[in-house]
């Protein structure tokens, strides 16, 4: 049973994050091979924000 509500969070996460996870992973991508500790930090946190909405029930 756990594994299928794991799968369920992480395919909603996927579903209502998509927008915020490729703008972070296009910001990450645009910056190798010089990556550093926050340099997409304003993608990260709504990357971030996006994912506690869903696990929370606000999405």
């Amino acid at each position: 049973m756990k594994e299928k509500n794991t799968t369920s969070t992480l395919k909603r996460i996927l579903v209502n994050c998509a927008s915020q996870a490729k703008d972070y992973g296009s910001c990450v991508a645009a910056k190798v091979p010089e990556v550093e500790r926050d340099m997409c930090l304003k993608e990260f946190l709504a990357l971030k924000n996006c994912m506690q909405n869903v696990l929370r029930g606000k999405v």
